[in-house]
């Protein structure tokens, strides 16, 4: 089969990666794929091309992909969601473009596309500055991290098909979708012939197809059935503050767009509760701007302490890597609020 892969840049390196990937295929190599690294290091993964053609199947009868196709790969090649865009499209026989992974994977685009798997910055930064050409998408994939309320409500204002992921490196990209425009369905489903239960709150993924033994998570969920659960966090983020239990990503969706820095929540060691809320920004702050006030916050859940760090660190795929920064935060860059 030859692949219909076309490359924006000919001379760009993604034309070699797509090449050695193509003689991976025909030769029945193993693949290895890392990890994203967002809450450890990045560990080393293999797998067949049959397990790739397993997951490759459920995503394209999942989103109706076939030889009519016209996709963009703005992902990196090395990740999970690049390497899996580039199997589709020789399962599916569809045209796969090649950009060089960017925040802006639309600015320049020539050709009319009908799928596109993007991370939530190349989205945000797509619905501020190509909104018009992302419109034109009528299937939007997003992974590698969960969306803001504020995102997902511009999503819905532009009246965009956007469906976002859930999966990680070792399940070879998503076992779950949740659309969530042009309105938002409930939860993930998952993908056929793919089960959940849970164990101590956390999801497990039962996947026969890819490998007899379930995939346990550290992911909370609500479970609803077998095939449909809420994410609601993770349990190695999860605060104990006094015999409360909190969720950060939980209380970040109540403090969206309450400020203009990017931050995220974690729990900062305290003598007397054990642990509070610190609430780490991105850039400098003035304190007297940060109050809680009318946000439906318990008094556990109001952030104690903040720090300030002028760049966060970031995964490939533009996810903040939480547990590398809160180690490179001392206590003497904890202020109290």
């Amino acid at each position: 089969m030859r692949a219909k892969w076309k490359f924006t840049a000919p001379a760009s390196p993604l034309e070699q990666e797509a090449k050695a990937f193509l003689q991976q295929w025909e030769t029945n190599a193993v693949f290895q794929i890392k990890s994203s690294g967002t809450t450890g290091s990045p560990q080393t993964c293999s797998f067949q091309k049959q397990q790739l053609l397993t997951s490759a199947t459920a995503s394209i009868a999942a989103f109706g992909l076939d030889q009519n196709t016209r996709a963009l790969l703005c992902l990196p090649t090395s990740s999970v969601g690049g390497l899996m865009l580039m199997a589709r499209a020789l399962v599916a026989d569809f045209e796969l473009f090649f950009q060089e992974p960017s925040s802006r994977p639309l600015q320049n685009l020539g050709q009319s596309i009908d799928f596109i798997a993007m991370v939530p910055t190349q989205l945000q930064q797509s619905l501020l500055h190509d909104l018009e050409q992302l419109k034109r998408i009528p299937k939007i994939l997003v992974g590698g991290g969960e969306l803001t309320p504020a995102l997902k409500a511009a999503c819905r204002a532009a009246e965009l098909q956007v469906w976002q992921s859930y999966g990680m490196t070792e399940t070879l990209s998503h076992v779950a979708l949740q659309q969530i425009s042009p309105t938002e369905t409930a939860h993930y489903s998952a993908l056929p012939g793919i089960q959940f239960s849970t164990k101590n709150d956390c999801l497990v993924i039962h996947y026969p197809q890819m490998q007899t033994q379930a995939f346990y998570t550290k992911d909370l969920v609500a479970l609803h059935s077998a095939t449909s659960f809420t994410w609601l966090g993770r349990a190695d983020n999860a605060i104990n503050s006094g015999g409360f239990k909190i969720i950060p990503e939980l209380l970040e969706q109540k403090l969206a767009g309450h400020f203009q820095n990017p931050f995220f929540t974690a729990g900062v060691t305290d003598e007397k509760w054990g642990q509070v809320v610190g609430i780490i920004f991105e850039g400098e702050v003035i304190k007297d701007y940060l109050h809680f006030d009318g946000l439906g916050l318990s008094s556990a859940e109001i952030p104690k302490k903040y720090a300030c760090i002028q760049v966060f660190k970031r995964t490939s795929t533009h996810k903040i890597q939480r547990k590398e920064i809160l180690q490179s935060l001392s206590n003497a860059d904890w202020k109290p609020l």
